[in-house]
């Protein structure tokens, strides 16, 4: 059968294209993928091409597929697969693999296995490694998120602490600690207040900062009422107005400092910053991943020796990271759509994707049997003065508070433009 994909070829060198699968072997799965979600790791593969350590060295002649946060449905099962997974299920895909210690990837390394296509053959490796994920949730769009809630699922997970009287490590969010999401407006941040809300550990107080007031604005509108619901204390500070932030935000802190830190932003002086706020037997995890390979910052290591603080960093998440979300997603438990600023087609993808550092905004959630160019959500409302498709999906999008949402992608996948 015939497939559509977005092929990186070489250094910010994609191509949406059509070509013949073959047919799948006996230890493989045929799915059709709905959605996938774009992230900056795509851009980073495009901008390195084969000097990236996932992509091949021979991509110029053997094109990859990118995109690695998808999901879809299964279309047609290898005979090894048909007593494990089902035709028409739903699915969501880890792609960290690590299978027999390799670094290939969907999105990053497969001719046939990646997120930006309309049907994906899944080698036997994804299967053999519990990374192809069932999901019985409504929409498609939560499980194609479920991947970056993997990343922050595991970041908090990796989170530790002490103890003085027999060193065992205690892992995860600290229990009515104190926690601060440092530039935690962006959608990554914004996936980390979500779970700091509703994972299994929850702080007593949650300060999230960032320099922007507009989504500083947004975010505290989405997310109050829950922390408000839980019992826990939700700041959102923009520190760019404080004559002096460290003191400030440690003083709301009764001067202790934080249990738990998250670094959202690449960004030296942040680290500096942060360090500086973090409490005894406190763990700061630097989730940012910086382009810069050199990338450092100065470390207080008098601190960090008599302070006994931690100081981590963490890039994905794991199978079981991903199951928890997708488990907090079919609950109702988190807010997936509270990421997504644009919405677009297949046809959109590469030119976003090559742009996306510049794109402002939240996730960018494609459809990937869809014709549409990436519209964000507040754009909606002018293009239905000419439209009555954009009309009627705006007023869906208002009337769920400017959110993205089941009803909304179901409108779009039964009356948009076939790719």
């Amino acid at each position: 059968m015939k497939t559509k994909a977005v092929r990186l070829y070489g250094k910010m060198d994609l191509r949406l294209e059509e070509f013949e699968l073959p047919a799948i072997k006996e230890d493989e799965i045929l799915v059709k993928v709905l959605a996938d979600s774009l992230c900056m790791s795509s851009y980073k593969a495009a901008a390195l091409g084969a000097e990236h350590k996932r992509v091949p060295d021979d991509v110029a002649d053997n094109p990859i597929i990118i995109g690695h946060e998808m999901s879809g449905e299964i279309v047609e099962l290898g005979d090894r697969w048909k007593d494990r997974y089902n035709v028409g299920e739903k699915f969501s895909l880890q792609p960290a693999l690590n299978y027999k210690g390799s670094m290939d990837s969907p999105g990053y390394s497969y001719a046939y296995c990646g997120g930006d296509a309309t049907y994906n053959i899944l080698p036997p490796e994804v299967m053999i490694m519990d990374c192809l994920l069932p999901y019985k949730g409504e929409n498609y769009y939560s499980a194609a998120l479920s991947e970056p809630y993997s990343c922050v699922i595991g970041a908090c997970r990796s989170l530790f602490r002490t103890s003085r009287h027999d060193h065992n490590h205690y892992m995860g969010i600290k229990q009515d600690g104190r926690m601060a999401i440092i530039g935690g407006c962006g959608p990554m941040g914004l996936a980390a207040v979500d779970y700091a809300l509703s994972g299994e550990f929850r702080p007593k107080q949650l300060i999230v900062t960032d320099i922007d007031n507009a989504r500083l604005g947004r975010a505290k509108r989405l997310f109050q009422s829950k922390a408000e619901k839980n019992k826990i204390s939700l700041m959102f500070i923009n520190t760019a107005e404080m004559k002096d932030p460290e003191s400030e935000i440690l003083a709301i802190t009764g001067g202790e400092g934080f249990d738990d830190m998250l670094v959202m932003v690449p960004n030296s002086e942040l680290l500096v910053f942060s360090e500086k706020l973090l409490g005894f037997n406190g763990c700061l995890n630097f989730f940012a991943g910086p382009t810069d390979t050199e990338f450092s910052a100065k470390v207080n290591f008098y601190n960090v020796h008599y302070l006994e603080k931690h100081i981590i960093g963490t890039s994905g998440g794991t199978v079981d990271d991903m199951k928890e979300a997708l488990s907090l997603m079919e609950k109702d438990l988190v807010r997936p759509e509270v990421l997504v600023s644009h919405v677009g087609g297949l046809d959109a993808v590469a030119e976003a994707t090559l742009n996306l550092p510049g794109l402002p905004g939240g996730k960018k959630l494609i459809y990937t049997n869809i014709s549409m160019a990436l519209t964000a959500l507040t754009d909606l409302e002018d293009l239905g003065k000419d439209s009555p498709f954009f009309a009627e999906l705006a007023k869906i999008v208002v009337e769920n508070d400017g959110l993205w949402s089941t009803q909304a992608e179901k409108y779009l996948l039964e009356n948009g433009k076939r790719i």
